[in-house]
């Protein structure tokens, strides 16, 4: 399995001009990379993928597999049109992605039924020389994920699995029933990443393990080897750490706690805005707190 474990989708560091500063980029690559992580995500929610040109994506995908050659590379090339997201796909694998995770269009939500949602993610799929995560995260797009659409998608030959963001272990219990067990299931909300396990996620694409992996890891450790006590200590401990620097203060705050935690967050690009430097009395002693539980 590519995401049985832990994958932190890797924030993109701007220059405080809004320039991309691909040297720290390198740099936290490096550095998580000494960490025994599933592999890495670039260009997903938390890499404001939106914000980024093209030119900069593929910039960023060429740097991690330089950086990472080993290791497997999950870029996130979804887009609002079918045929935009192929073209982005295509050029990802030219550089290096092991897969793609395709996020949903949203623009247009109220014309995302679950007929054209499939559609989509198997036109994406049919061209893709790499496999093909779903991506669902209704907090950014506004869709909620129908279940059903994951059971259709599952017998596509490289259709390899999903991330799912929205929290609802319902849902999830939901898609995990309705799929089969080498469909990869990836949480993407770290407060319920320990009952995502427990109901059958293969493992988590997180942010809070961009500033903490140690416990994340730890966790999904005490999981694997039926230490369940001391996976729910780790989840306790890790989860309003990973609210603060998602739910409570979003990109901004993760980078912060990177910068606190020795890393390189670097700024936010506009219009999203820097977290205030309050923000940090807040994070800084979850970010012990967590470490300590280890």
């Amino acid at each position: 399995m590519r995401l049985r474990g832990v994958v932190p989708p890797l924030v993109t560091p701007f220059c405080e001009d809004g320039a991309l500063d691909l040297a720290a980029f390198e740099a936290n690559l490096e550095a998580l990379a000494a960490h025994d992580l599933a592999g890495f995500l670039v260009l997903g929610s938390n890499g404001e993928a939106a914000s980024l040109d093209e030119e900069e994506k593929l910039a960023l995908v060429a740097a991690a597999r330089r950086r990472v050659p080993g290791r497997f590379l999950l870029v996130g090339t979804g887009l609002e049109s079918t045929r935009a997201t192929v073209a982005l796909t295509l050029k990802a694998a030219e550089r290096g992605a092991d897969a793609v995770l395709v996020l949903t269009p949203s623009y247009y939500k109220s014309r995302m039924t679950p007929e054209a949602l499939r559609s989509h993610f198997e036109a994406v799929a049919d061209a893709s020389p790499v496999p093909v995560y779903l991506y669902s995260v209704p907090a950014f797009t506004g869709i909620p994920w129908p279940p059903a659409v994951s059971a259709a998608l599952a017998s596509h030959p490289r259709v390899a699995g999903m991330k799912e963001s929205s929290g609802d272990i319902g849902l999830l219990s939901r898609i995990r029933a309705a799929t089969p067990p080498g469909f990869e299931l990836a949480c993407g909300n770290a407060p319920v990443f320990y009952p995502a396990l427990c109901v059958g996620a293969t493992g988590g694409v997180l942010a809070v393990a961009n500033c903490a992996p140690r416990p994340v890891l730890e966790l999904f450790r005490a999981f694997e080897r039926g230490d369940h006590d001391r996976a729910r200590r780790l989840q306790a401990a890790l989860t309003p750490l990973a609210a603060a620097v998602t739910t409570t203060h979003g990109v901004a705050g993760l980078k912060q706690a990177m910068d606190h935690a020795g890393l390189r967050g670097g700024h936010v690009r506009a219009p999203l805005l820097p977290a205030p430097a309050s923000a940090l009395a807040e994070i800084a002693p979850l970010l012990e707190q967590a470490e300590a539980a280890c």
